[in-house]
């Protein structure tokens, strides 16, 4: 496992400006959130790319700008939408090439909106678009979609099989009352990345070591599953106070991280 940081916690900074800001704070690896279409353009990718290189750093996956319209587009009763969708995202997945990301993080359709079989149909077709470009697409689970239930969950993962790869994002566990333990006992092994923060009855997206979460338990129970990936910072933006704040989490983290593999 290792510890990472979002880009998305610096929103809304400019992305390559976010970046930048982590990287100065000696974070070495990253999510880069993709926040408009036109940040696939090589003019903004090479030079994100430039900037990994120059300090070290990895980009261990992507999150796109797509969430609002993924279930209009993907999930539809119009395949012709899909195919359009498909295509589009060949972009990203371009930019993911070059960036050297690996993981894609979808959120879906929203709640009620699309049966689980289709919805897994459509997946596994999103999934094949990635494949050529070295990407793999993995599902994260967000309130208020598809994704939201721990039902949902395991019937994806059951009818996908081994194709179902889940991006466990722990804030959005808590506010859809998805008991954590539960989650990661019925669909760890389909865990592939992971978004982190600390909760309590002062907030569910708290600074590391704010909130009552029981971070080490929950790391050793995601690597019995097989879990060693980045365990990835994402805060909103009022739940902190600066860059070098988050570089501070992305340290605690990787403590958390040595003492949930060696104990």
């Amino acid at each position: 496992m290792i510890p990472a940081v979002s880009t998305a916690c610096l929103y809304p900074k400019p992305t390559e400006d976010a970046l930048y800001d982590l990287c100065l704070h000696g974070i070495r690896t990253v999510e880069i959130f993709l926040n408009a279409p036109s940040e696939c353009r090589p003019v903004y990718v090479n030079d994100m790319a430039a900037m990994l290189s120059r300090f070290g750093m990895t980009c261990c996956s992507v999150h796109p700008w797509t969430a609002l319209h993924e279930g209009f587009m993907l999930f539809s009763n119009y395949p012709r939408r899909a195919a359009d969708f498909l295509d589009e995202t060949k972009r990203v997945f371009s930019a993911m090439q070059i960036l050297g990301a690996k993981y894609y993080v979808l959120h879906g359709a929203m709640a009620g909106s699309c049966q689980t079989e289709i919805y897994c149909e459509r997946f596994r077709m999103l999934s094949e678009t990635a494949k050529p470009f070295g990407v793999t697409v993995t599902q994260e689970n967000v309130v208020r979609f598809e994704s939201g239930k721990l039902r949902f969950l395991r019937d994806f993962c059951k009818i996908l099989g081994d194709e179902a790869k889940l991006t466990f994002d722990v804030k959005q566990a808590k506010r859809a009352g998805i008991p954590i333990d539960e989650a990661v006992r019925a669909v760890g092994r389909h865990i592939v990345h992971v978004h982190l923060s600390d909760h309590s009855d002062k907030g569910d997206c708290l600074r590391i070591g704010k909130g009552r979460f029981e971070i080490v338990p929950f790391l050793q129970s995601l690597r019995a599953q097989g879990f060693d990936g980045a365990v990835t910072l994402e805060l909103y933006r009022d739940a902190f106070g600066s860059a070098a704040e988050l570089a501070e989490d992305y340290q605690k983290i990787g403590r958390l991280i040595k003492k949930a593999e060696t104990t």
